[in-house]
């Protein structure tokens, strides 16, 4: 997936621009939009689950191996105004055995902004030679699409409309599948009926 750079609390490096033709297409495709279909979205996003659901912090918690009612949920207003939550546990000494973030972003375009930041992340990658392990890896089978950014613990998922972002900060080492999976099974809470982008 892609690092949030609009997002200062996750701790990602601003990103490069868009090659200009990509650029141009990716905002001709979002001003295409009409008003009376951004409200459709903005409604639809209304009904879907919050980030501090508790099935979310249930489904968590079963994903990582741990007790549901260990978990803290807490939510929060992202820089950006996006809602979100943090689940934790804290162990022995006050160190959290689990630290993960949702952020469910509801503004309009969701598929297109999602491509648009996972290009620019591949773009870094290359002009930093951060190595082939550090491009996105495409994540199958969830929403419209969703990719998995192994260097800073992220995935990034959209339904059509809303961009779901997980940051797995910690997990426990004995969670099934570790923080890829466990990102993609806290995204699925998120996620309501596929909506497909319009052209």
């Amino acid at each position: 997936m892609r690092r949030v750079w609009r997002r200062p609390y996750l701790g990602a490096p601003a990103r490069a621009s868009l090659l200009p033709s990509l650029g141009l297409a990716l905002i001709t495709a979002a001003c295409g939009a009409s008003a009376t279909a951004a409200h459709h979205d903005g409604a639809t996003a209304a009904r879907l689950a919050p980030p501090c659901a508790q099935r979310a912090g249930a489904t968590l918690a079963r994903a990582a191996s741990l007790p549901a009612a260990s978990i803290v949920a807490t939510a929060f207003t992202a820089d950006g105004g996006e809602a979100s939550c943090r689940f934790t546990i804290r162990g022995a000494g006050g160190a959290r055995t689990l630290d993960v973030v949702a952020e469910l972003d509801s503004a309009p375009q969701a598929y297109y902004r999602l491509e648009r930041e996972s290009v620019e992340f591949g773009q870094n990658v290359l002009w930093h030679n951060e190595g082939a392990a550090a491009y996105p890896r495409y994540v199958a089978h969830l929403g419209l699409e969703a990719d998995w950014f192994a260097s800073t613990g992220q995935l990034i998922t959209t339904d059509g409309v809303r961009l779901i972002t997980i940051l797995v900060n910690s997990a426990p080492a004995h969670a099934p599948g570790g923080a890829e999976r466990l990102a993609a099974t806290l995204a699925r809470c998120y996620l309501g009926p596929l909506v497909q982008p319009r052209a």
